[in-house]
């Protein structure tokens, strides 16, 4: 499908994971309110996760005798697998605070009563469409510590796995920060406005440190990889 014909695809999923994948790219592209940034923002960020359990699985029935590698990595899997729920329903979450703001948008203004019930409504809703990638992100940076273990424990040869997803969270955490921005300069309360504000700020540094703390466990274990094959550059 062209890029330049994609329009509306009919009413939006109810839940983006019943979605193909090929449904997920066109309704992207097209004219759809949804899914948007922040929800293809945690939906990307969510395969990234995938693709950490993928190596975390392999490397279990990988890890032979070693009983505590074992331990380690089974509940690795299974903190991971939670993570990953939770990810997967910030991503509906934020296609429905997007669309309960579109609802609000169109609220009748015709009267200064109804003017007063369209201002609160919007109000609602924006602080919802900005707490929603708050919270994904915060559900990014806990996600992003099993990560690191993964990193740490994983056979060698699933590392390109492991990284490569922690690279597509590390972006995405970035991704749906921007949707705080845009969302938090709508909000009319002001104290408000300054205390999300400097919550995602604090968040923005949190997952920088959490990132390159992967970044590095990362290098020293290719550098041991490296050693291990004797190669030296």
């Amino acid at each position: 499908m062209s890029s330049l014909h994609i329009r509306s695809l009919g009413d939006a999923a109810a839940s983006i994971w019943a979605l193909n994948a090929s449904q997920v790219r066109d309704l992207t592209a097209s004219l759809s309110p949804t899914p948007g940034g922040g929800s293809i923002s945690v939906f990307t960020a969510t395969l990234g996760l995938a693709l950490v359990h993928k190596g975390a699985s392999i490397s279990l029935k990988r890890v032979g005798d070693d009983v505590g590698g074992r331990e380690a990595l089974d509940r690795l899997c299974d903190n991971i697998s939670s993570a990953l729920v939770a990810l997967s329903s910030l991503a509906d979450y934020d296609s429905q605070a997007f669309q309960e703001y579109v609802q609000a948008r169109s609220l009748p203004r015709s009267t200064e009563e109804e003017k007063l019930l369209r201002s609160g409504a919007l109000e609602v809703a924006i602080l919802r469409a900005t707490r929603v990638p708050l919270a994904s992100a915060k559900s990014l940076f806990e996600a992003l510590e099993h990560v690191k273990t993964a990193v740490n424990l994983a056979d060698r040869h699933l590392l390109s796995d492991i990284f490569g997803g922690a690279i597509l969270m590390h972006a995405a955490s970035k991704a749906v920060l921007l949707n705080v921005d845009a969302n938090v300069l709508l909000l009319a309360d002001r104290k408000m406005r300054v205390s999300l504000e400097t919550e995602r700020a604090e968040l923005e540094a949190l997952l920088a440190d959490r990132n390159e703390a992967i970044a590095l466990a990362y290098q020293a274990r290719i550098a041991d990889s490296k050693e291990f094959a004797g190669i030296t550059d």
